[in-house]
């Protein structure tokens, strides 16, 4: 490994012969010889790939959604490094993504408990939770709601349905999903919308 300084040339970087030229964190170049990375394909490292491709292809639709939801431009990041984890199933060679154990949310605030969801008409649903808050002087929170059609796996964020102190809330789905099956999630955030609770999932509501 050599430094260099060039005057002439200015910044040096990429790969020069046997030798690859970079930055070290002084900010000082380096030129060392280059080694081709290496790829033994190991067949647990081939089966991990499929995994990480068939998660990142089957949420991509979601990109906006966890963009939302995280409440940050990496969310798609997040949320597949957790569904690798924690929602995919393997049967007989082939992958199936459990979408009910997918996170669409991640942070310190509190969740409530009994959550409950009724499909009360075919275009709505009741939304129902337990108000008991740990600091009992903090800041209402907003309840915000994911809701999945399940037969199209198309799915939605509704900010804001209501705050916590409200205790329930009617949710109005599209009426195009009046004849699906809908799976839903909640997670409470802050009204200036910063942090948020981990989500939890609570249902598949049956069309009625």
């Amino acid at each position: 490994m050599a430094k260099f300084i060039s005057t002439t040339f200015g910044s040096i970087s990429g790969k020069h012969g046997t030798a690859v030229a970079v930055q070290n964190a002084k900010g000082e170049g380096i030129l060392r010889i280059y080694t081709k990375p290496k790829d033994p394909k190991t067949p647990a490292q081939t089966k991990q790939r499929q995994k990480f491709g068939f998660v990142n292809k089957v949420l991509k639709p979601f990109n906006k959604v966890f963009k939302t939801t995280f409440r940050n431009n990496r969310g798609i990041n997040q949320a597949v490094s957790y569904a690798m984890r924690n929602a995919v199933k393997e049967e007989g060679g082939e992958l199936e993504l459990l979408y009910e154990n997918l996170q669409f949310a991640k942070g310190s605030l509190q969740l409530a408990e009994n959550i409950t969801a009724i499909r009360t008409t075919p275009k709505s649903i009741t939304l129902s939770w337990d108000t008991t808050l740990d600091v009992e002087d903090m800041r209402p929170d907003t309840v915000n709601v994911v809701l999945m059609n399940a037969e199209t796996h198309f799915a939605i964020v509704r900010e804001y349905v209501a705050l916590r102190d409200a205790g329930t809330a009617t949710i109005d789905l599209p009426e195009v999903w009046e004849t699906a099956n809908i799976l839903l999630w909640v997670y409470f955030g802050t009204p200036e919308s910063t942090k948020t609770s981990n989500s939890q999932f609570i249902a598949e509501l049956a069309a009625i």
